[in-house]
Parts: C-alpha cells; structure tokens; sequence
C-alpha cells in the first residue's frame, strides 16, 4: 500500500505500521508470560519481523527522536499529520546500522520463496559487506597490463583517470562507468577483463549472453516458479561474497529477447547500470531491492549493430583493434603468464620455447594477429616441448 496505494491508502498504511510498532513496544513487556504459550510467542516473533522489515524499508539510516508518523511521511514524501493511534509511550528509538562507509547492504530483509537450503547464502547480502579495496598500487598494475596489452590502451586509460580520481577523493573502492569492448573475436577482450579484475584485485564473473532467448539469464526467475532464482548479478555478489565484483558480458548483441513476450536482455541491463535504478534495483524472486551501483561491468561486443542506443549511451565504448606485429613480445609474455596461471605455477616452471619455435610463433600471429589462436599455438607448443624434455629426462 505504502508503495503503490494512493495518498490516503498510504497514510492509512503508515497509520498501520506506527500501531504495528506501539503494539509491539507494549507486547515487549509482557514477553516473560509469553514464554509458557509458544503460539502467542511466535507470533510476536513474526510480528517483530514484519515490523524491521517495514522499517528498514521506509525508514532507513539514524533518525532523531522525532515522532513515528513524521519519520514515516518524510520517506514516503507526504505531509505529516498528527499520528492515527497515541500511547503513554513512545517507542524507543531504532538502532544505528551495522557497518561503516566502506561497507554496503546489497539487499534488503527478504523471505526466502521457499524451503531450500540455498538462500542461506543470500541472506548474507542483507547485512553490510565490507566493498573490496583496489590495491594502493593499482596505477602501477593498469600500466603494466597496457604493456601486456598496447591494444586496451584506450580503456586502461579512462580507468586509470577514474582511480586517480577517487584516490584523490579518499574513496578506496572507486565506481568505475560500465565499458564496452567492441572488436572482432580472437582478439583478447575476454582475457582483458580477467587481467583487469586481477590488477584491482577484486572477484570476477562472466556471463555469456550469446545464446539468451529471453532475459531470465540475466534477470532471473520470478517467485512462484518451482526453479525461482535471483538475479545473476546477485547469484554471483553472493557466489563472491563481494558488493563490487568484476562481472563480464560477453556478446551482448546478440542478446535476444522480444519486450512484449519474454523480456528483452538490454531492457533488463540498462536498469541494472543506470545509477538511479541499480540503487534500488527489484529482484522479483526475492522481492527485495537490490543495490547493484558498485558492480564495475566490462562488456564485449562484436559489433555495435543489434545494441539499443539507450544502452550505448551509457556505456563507455572503446573500439579494440588487434594487436600490432609489433606487440608480439609483450603479447607472448601476457600469455605465457595466463597460461601459467591456469596450470597453477610459474612461468619459470614451463618448457623452455627454442628461439626458432618463437620466431615462427611471431611469423605466425604476424599473419593472423589472433590471440586466441596464438594462445592455442604457444599451449601446442609447450605440450611438444614438455614431452622432448621428458624423453630426454628418461
């Protein structure tokens, strides 16, 4: 009623809920006697949580002593009036909230659409998480990943601006505008986002949209499904145990979807990064407002054909070329790196490449420029090199 109701259909819930809380404030007193009748305990327990979830709801943050009905009409923007139910008593004041500026609560209190034992994990989000801190040396590693990758130069560059700005600022876990990759495959936007998350040391998520018929991928499935399932987003903030997560889209223009059936993809993301929605973005499975502001989003695109405007114009696009000729050294030792890094050990660790085996390599991606074929190439010839080392050994 209070979100959706008229304004006298408003004011009458907010006269419910300020008798909901005198009501409690007085059952309080009685609830030693109520420990020998379990049912009359319940329900003050049920009733307790209904009322901090209206709480929490419309009147979130300290407040002073002021009366219950003004509280409540200044956060539902109506003109306060005299309260509709008095007491002897005023209730006591709310407590403050957990958690400092660094921390932010995800989501709001929910109860869970049914009995699996899955949304425990949620239930984390609605206390304030601590916002993953970039390193002091982020600067330093966003240079050096431009010299492993001379082609994201453009985009390296907006972030490193965006970090040197909350720095000054004094704000540790700096929001960075959505990005969008656009160039053909094979040239590393994949490997980018995962060597970006990796310089500001925050949790990484992809997503592949290229196959989305519907926006349920993205948005999940509302209550009342037997698979109901919250939103990606926040599936992987609570798979991460993080507020600000690196979450990559890959393909969104071939995203489908239609706005009059199914849902539409784009439709869905552009409330999830648009900062006035994402604050208080509705996930319809766990009907609560999520706030999605401090995801830092890197998208991948073929092409920018097939993506709505709306969506482009809040998106910072750079355009990646492949690589240069040029770049193969830096090119070779990103790679060597990540396939290090996968394998779980150093790069020292892996077969030594022969210099000829490295001149044909560079020969190679001079020609094709492709560095999801010359990763594919390195690893064969690595493999070739590790099992020469091992006859030679034996």
């Amino acid at each position: 009623m209070t979100e959706r109701g008229g304004p006298l259909a408003r004011q009458g819930a907010m006269a419910c809920v300020e008798a909901l809380q005198y009501r409690l404030h007085a059952e309080a007193r009685a609830l030693g006697a109520a420990a020998t009748n379990p049912a009359r305990l319940r329900h003050f327990v049920l009733a307790s949580r209904l009322a901090a979830d209206l709480w929490l709801r419309h009147v979130q943050g300290p407040d002073s002593g002021r009366p219950l009905h003004r509280r409540m009409a200044d956060a539902l923007g109506l003109a306060a009036g005299a309260p509709a139910i008095t007491a002897a008593e005023p209730p006591p004041p709310p407590a403050a909230p957990v958690g400092g500026p660094g921390c932010v609560t995800v989501l709001q209190p929910f109860e869970p659409p049914n009995d699996r034992a899955e949304w425990l994990t949620y239930q984390a989000l609605s206390s304030p998480l601590p916002l993953r801190q970039v390193p002091r040396d982020a600067a330093k590693r966003i240079d050096a990943l431009a010299e492993a990758a001379p082609a994201f130069a453009a985009p390296l560059k907006e972030i490193r601006r965006t970090l040197a700005l909350a720095a000054h600022a004094g704000r540790p876990s700096p929001r960075i505008r959505p990005v969008l990759l656009v160039g053909p495959p094979g040239i590393g936007k994949t490997w980018f986002a995962r060597r970006l998350a990796q310089a500001l040391n925050l949790p990484f998520g992809s997503l592949n949209l290229g196959g989305a018929t519907d926006n349920r991928c993205l948005q999940g499935t509302a209550r009342g499904w037997s698979a109901a399932t919250p939103a990606w987003p926040i599936a992987e903030m609570s798979r991460l145990a993080a507020p600000n997560p690196v979450l990559f889209l890959d393909e969104i223009e071939k995203a489908g979807g239609q706005r009059e059936s199914n849902g539409r993809v784009h439709d869905t993301l552009l409330a999830m990064i648009e900062p006035e929605s994402a604050s208080g973005w509705f996930d319809e499975c766990l009907r609560s407002p999520a706030d999605l502001r401090n995801v830092v989003w890197i998208m991948a695109a073929n092409e920018t054909r097939g993506i709505p405007a709306p969506l482009l114009s809040r998106l910072a696009v750079h355009h990646i070329a492949p690589p240069p000729a040029s770049a193969f050294d830096g090119t070779l030792a990103g790679l060597l790196s990540g396939i290090a890094g996968d394998i779980g050990c150093s790069i020292g660790e892996l077969p030594e490449l022969a210099l000829e085996t490295r001149q044909a390599l560079k020969r190679s991606f001079a020609s094709h420029r492709n560095l999801r074929r010359l990763r594919a190439q390195i690893e064969e010839c690595l493999g070739i090199a590790a099992e020469e080392a091992m006859r030679a050994s034996h």
